[in-house]
């Protein structure tokens, strides 16, 4: 693996992580920010640089949750709709990416935290996600969601006995909870086949110097190095006593190797494919879990994780297409293999939505994402459905009803887009102007297609009232003005 890293980018991302170190001990925090962030742009899953960078965030407020101030919340909403915007279209990279957002603001928010170590683990970077977890565990004492995720990550690092233990809690606090004990069988079954393989845990102790965050006697450059030091420690495990490394295979080989003897192995599977990830190689990782899969098409829990590689692999070919398009417009054949790979991706995610809400028909998140694959496939009526059932969360609400508006535009149905427009704006958080803008902003124009000026006035006035660039809201009343 190391093999394919480009030692110039490593070396400027090092060299990037080094400055703001400095930066961040002498209290410059504006510049260590912007050079750690740097770092881990270059290398995202890169567990010491992210050390590095939210022991600085954390520095900047002297390592005291307290000194966040008590309307940190409430800056951190619009990011928080964002962040949940693309976690429903699986856009891990993206939520990563706006975590960074949201961390200046608060650095020791529990649910920008979740949903960080839920981007790193489908990113292929379970260490990554354990950590990130660990550095809020004082704020998530008995949290369900939160010792639910936790069990997740535990499993993706191998150690299926702490994965238990949290799962165990979740049925003590929620008796209700009827997939809890099918959970911990499948994961003792996994922790059994783990032994019997001989595969070792992955991951490190708390006391290599995940758990910095709780303290505040060390600065961040002291806490990013002795996370350092135990790195360079377990890489060194492999030299012999005479000071010559042992040739070893690399933990890709090995599991290799025995997904190759043993396709049905859903552990070795599952590890293989998130290194895979982990390396950009997304058909690499779907191959590893369609084999698994035709091996176990019983188990659920394998069957979204194939069917959500399958999602993010379309995703990203799609996204490339997408940029060469814009540089090239006129290529026919481009734009035809997009069209392609479109249909090809609503197809698939329309047969798989279907297929959870089958299993479970509360799942609004499935709700919500077959009516966006049934929009993309043309099939609005059908979407319109899907959207009213998810509207029942309160999860999804505001984005289910704002899609069915604009369905019913689509269909013609003005009245019932503006009043699902009118619900969606009832429904939303009072920070989330983003939502409220946009909300006004297509109540305006239907209003204005409608011949309603005063009223598309009054909307565009709303929009106008907190972001005057928003879209062409300015050229928009302008004009209607010059109407009158």
């Amino acid at each position: 693996m190391s093999s394919e890293i480009d030692p110039k980018k490593l070396q400027r991302a090092k060299a990037y992580y080094e400055t703001g170190l400095d930066a961040a001990q002498k209290r410059n925090f504006e510049y260590a920010l912007q050079m750690l962030g740097d770092a881990c742009r270059l290398f995202p899953t890169n567990l010491q640089f992210r050390q590095g960078l939210r022991a600085a965030q954390r520095l900047k407020y002297d390592n005291d949750p307290a000194k966040v101030g008590f309307m940190a919340k409430t800056r951190l909403q619009p990011v928080r709709g964002q962040i949940k915007v693309a976690r429903t279209t699986s856009n891990w990279s993206r939520v990563m990416e706006l975590c960074e957002d949201a961390f200046p603001l608060h650095p020791w928010d529990l649910g920008t935290s979740m949903d960080f170590a839920e981007a790193s683990l489908e990113l292929g970077a379970p260490d990554l996600a354990e950590w990130a977890m660990l550095t809020v565990a004082d704020e998530a004492v008995d949290h369900l969601d939160y010792l639910r995720l936790m069990a997740r990550v535990y499993e993706g690092v191998g150690k299926w006995s702490a994965a238990i233990g949290c799962l165990e809690r979740v049925k003590t606090l929620d008796p209700t909870d009827q997939d809890v004990g099918s959970q911990i069988n499948r994961l003792s079954a996994n922790q059994m086949m783990a032994k019997s393989s001989g595969l070792k845990t992955q991951g490190k102790p708390a006391s290599s110097g995940v758990m910095y965050a709780a303290k505040t006697d060390k600065s961040a450059g002291d806490e990013v190095r002795v996370a350092e030091s135990s790195a360079q420690a377990d890489s060194s495990q492999a030299t012999n006593q005479s000071g010559v490394k042992s040739p070893v295979l690399s933990r890709e080989d090995q599991l290799r190797a025995k997904h190759d003897a043993d396709p049905a192995d859903i552990h070795v599977a599952l590890e293989l494919a998130d290194l895979h990830k982990a390396a950009n190689k997304w058909d690499e990782a779907d191959k590893v879990l369609s084999a698994c899969y035709k091996k176990n098409s019983g188990d659920h829990y394998l069957r979204q994780i194939y069917a959500n590689t399958r999602i993010e692999r379309m995703n990203r070919a799609l996204a490339a297409m997408e940029s060469y398009i814009a540089a090239h417009p006129d290529d026919a054949t481009a734009l035809a293999k997009r069209a392609e790979v479109t249909k090809r991706r609503s197809e698939f995610e329309i047969g798989e939505f279907q297929q959870r809400i089958q299993l479970n028909p509360a799942d609004a998140e499935s709700h919500f994402r077959l009516g966006l694959a049934l929009v993309t496939d043309g099939r609005v009526d059908e979407a319109i459905a899907a959207f009213q059932q998810a509207r029942n969360a309160p999860d999804w609400k505001v984005k289910a009803l704002t899609e069915a508006g604009k369905c019913f535009e689509q269909v013609g149905s003005a009245k019932l887009a503006e009043r699902s427009y009118n619900d969606a704006l009832k429904a939303i958080a009072a920070a989330d102007t983003a939502t409220f803008n946009e909300l006004h902003y297509r109540l305006g124009t239907l209003a204005e297609r409608q011949g309603q000026m005063q009223q598309a006035e009054e909307h565009y006035n709303e929009v106008a009232a907190n972001d005057y660039t928003y879209k062409d809201v300015a050229k928009r009343l302008r004009d209607i003005k010059n109407r009158y």
